[in-house]
């Protein structure tokens, strides 16, 4: 049984989860009244039928870009995002990001003095997943050009970059004792590096999203997806062995500890920046 070092973070991570939810709805929404407000002040509109809507290809727009900001299970991550209009309401696009990937069954603990400590913690990841796929607006007749919806699916590749959380010693038989043992000691971010490898996989995503702005020459956006990764061989994110009290003393047994983890799936909540030209 792990001992209670303080603070546990998931019930902590729920509590600033909503409130991060509830400061970027609010951002968004004064960004969103603040570019109507502009835009009437600089657009005459032309007049046109209720039923009609306007895409980038009235203003001569074919190309966007944004600059992403993203909430999920694994924590922030960053992302860029490039468009092309394929039609008045069709474009594709194409992604890449930048985060880290962590185990659904760790759990983190901060102690009164502030150290953070992941019992059974094996492998830090990080991940860059490279995607393509169709961004289409939804329900363009319906609803007002300056609300719009758009659905997004996206697939591509998954590449992380996984290297040891801790010093893995080696035991008197030459082996690596693949646990965290008492005289190991925990690496801090920027180290492990050189011991570090490659692990490929496959990504993909879907989201709903909202863009606000009665112009598309500047791009603000709100959305809401999931994502998910697969790696076929897994990701050794946790310890594959585990240390017990034997008749002796402490004791390694091999294979007893957590398998790798092939699936990572998360919801994310993403913040969009960018213009079109």
């Amino acid at each position: 049984m792990q001992p209670n070092f303080g603070l546990s973070i998931p019930a902590l991570s729920r509590f600033s989860f909503l409130r991060v939810l509830i400061a970027v709805f609010a951002i968004a929404i004064a960004i969103a009244f603040a570019d109507q407000a502009e835009a009437r002040q600089s657009i005459e509109p032309e007049i046109r039928p209720a039923s009609t809507s306007v895409s980038p290809l009235d203003f001569d727009l074919r190309q966007g870009a944004t600059f992403n900001l993203n909430i999920t299970n694994h924590g922030f991550s960053v992302s860029g995002q490039y468009r092309y209009v394929i039609g008045p309401h069709t474009q594709w696009v194409s992604e890449a990001g930048f985060g880290t990937l962590n185990d659904s069954r760790e759990q983190a603990f901060v102690t009164w003095f502030g150290q953070q400590i992941i019992p059974n913690k094996f492998n830090r990841v990080f991940n860059f997943p490279i995607m393509t796929g169709v961004r289409q607006r939804m329900l363009a007749n319906y609803i007002e050009d300056n609300f719009r919806f758009y659905a997004t699916g996206m697939l591509g590749a998954s590449f992380s970059f996984v290297y040891p959380y801790f010093e893995d010693l080696i035991l008197e038989s030459g082996e690596p004792a693949q646990v965290q043992l008492p005289s190991s000691r925990i690496y801090d971010v920027f180290q492990g590096w050189s011991d570090g490898s490659w692990q490929t996989g496959w990504s993909g995503k879907f989201a709903l999203a909202v863009e606000f702005g009665q112009t598309f020459n500047t791009l603000t956006a709100l959305e809401f997806g999931v994502m998910g990764h697969y790696f076929p061989s897994g990701i050794q994110i946790m310890e594959p062995n585990r240390l017990v009290e034997g008749p002796t003393g402490l004791e390694i047994e091999r294979g007893t500890g957590f398998p790798p983890q092939k699936f990572f799936l998360t919801p994310t909540i993403t913040l969009m920046f960018g213009g079109m030209w």
